[in-house]
């Protein structure tokens, strides 16, 4: 059988010298020899990897990685290519854009519109979007077909409090009493706004699923939570289903029970068996880290699946900077998620 290989990668700050990351400091951005460091350490994984596709997060120096990319062997690169830049400095970057890269062309990409109907049926405003705005493309890989792939970053965890608003304040009973309380609401609004931008991700895959039951769909994505959270489950519908509707979950009849793993998507790991004992961090460290990083596929790719259209069947960690690499300012504060999707043969 052939063999596809699809990544996940958050670069950590992609930034050419001269721009910042979040404010204007001295450690918050490269000098030239550093930014050629960091660069040939991305090429290195890169080539390690061996990926025939590519998303990546944390881009902002996005015609300096769709370079890389192809001095790499990736002619094939989309990225949003709207990071955004402080409006009192434009050298300070604020918020970063995802990209895609392919070793096959892409049929279609563009950057995600739309919100599938969301805030109609939920208490979500009519005015969300995404924190970041995803790529959404088409790709025809070799022996699955047209595959549809998200790349994703969502809203970043942290209760974020402004520091100038708190120094305002001249008492101290104000800057304590001020300071939880923003920090409070700020927390509500990022946790809404992952639970927002997974369900969407969700219904935008429906779309693709409902047309096509079968259809291969591929999320590559740093979700900012880990694997046990509410957010992954709306994601992925991995919470058990206790009726369907008065209809006990196991009395469905025999010729619809399919249907249970048709409309869910999966985190790629858990499709794997004998993964190991414990699953790698992506984010911080070997020891004491988390996971944030995931190829999410739809049951196209699922090995249980008679019908699929390829199937996971391998999903590494390339964990080896948290140990001994260099600082996470020249590799990466995250680690790459690579899955390996066996596939019927060419086609």
């Amino acid at each position: 059988m052939a063999a596809v290989k699809v990544a996940t990668f958050n670069l950590y700050h992609f930034a050419a010298p001269g721009i910042f990351w979040h404010e204007r400091k001295p450690t918050a951005t490269y000098s030239p020899e550093q930014w050629q460091a960091k660069k040939d350490w991305i090429a290195a994984i890169v080539a390690e990897m061996d990926a025939d596709v590519i998303g990546f997060q944390e881009v902002v120096s996005y015609d300096e990685l769709a370079a890389l990319m192809a001095a790499s062997g990736y002619p094939h690169f989309f990225c949003t290519g709207h990071p955004i830049f402080d409006e009192d400095d434009p050298a300070v970057y604020v918020n970063a854009a995802v990209a895609i890269a392919s070793r096959h062309p892409l049929v279609s990409a563009h950057p995600l519109s739309g919100v599938a109907g969301l805030p109609d049926d939920t208490v979500i405003d009519a005015d969300f979007n995404f924190s970041r705005t995803p790529v959404d493309a088409v790709i025809d890989l070799p022996g699955i077909g047209e595959t549809r792939f998200f790349v994703c970053h969502f809203k970043s965890q942290g209760a974020f409090v402004d520091d100038d608003d708190i120094d305002a304040l001249p008492d101290w009973r104000d800057k304590v009493r001020t300071t939880y309380m923003e920090r409070a609401m700020s927390g509500v609004n990022q946790v809404a706004k992952r639970a927002a931008e997974a369900g969407t991700i969700y219904r935008m895959s429906r779309q693709t699923i409902d047309a096509d039951p079968e259809a291969p769909v591929i999320l590559l994505g740093d979700l900012n939570e880990d694997p046990a959270s509410h957010t992954i489950s709306i994601l992925t519908q991995a919470d058990r289903v206790w009726s369907w509707g008065s209809v006990a979950p196991d009395a469905i009849p025999e010729e619809f029970a399919y249907l249970k793993h048709v409309y869910k998507l999966y985190d790629g790991f858990n499709l794997v068996p004998m993964q190991g004992l414990m699953r790698p961090n992506t984010y911080g460290g070997i020891h004491t880290g988390t996971v944030l990083d995931y190829v999410v596929v739809s049951n196209g790719l699922n090995p249980k699946n008679p019908r699929r259209r390829g199937a996971i069947t391998k999903v590494e960690v390339f964990d080896a900077h948290f140990d001994v690499g260099p600082p996470k300012e020249l590799a990466s504060d995250h680690a790459p998620v690579v899955a390996t999707i066996e596939t019927p043969g060419e086609g």
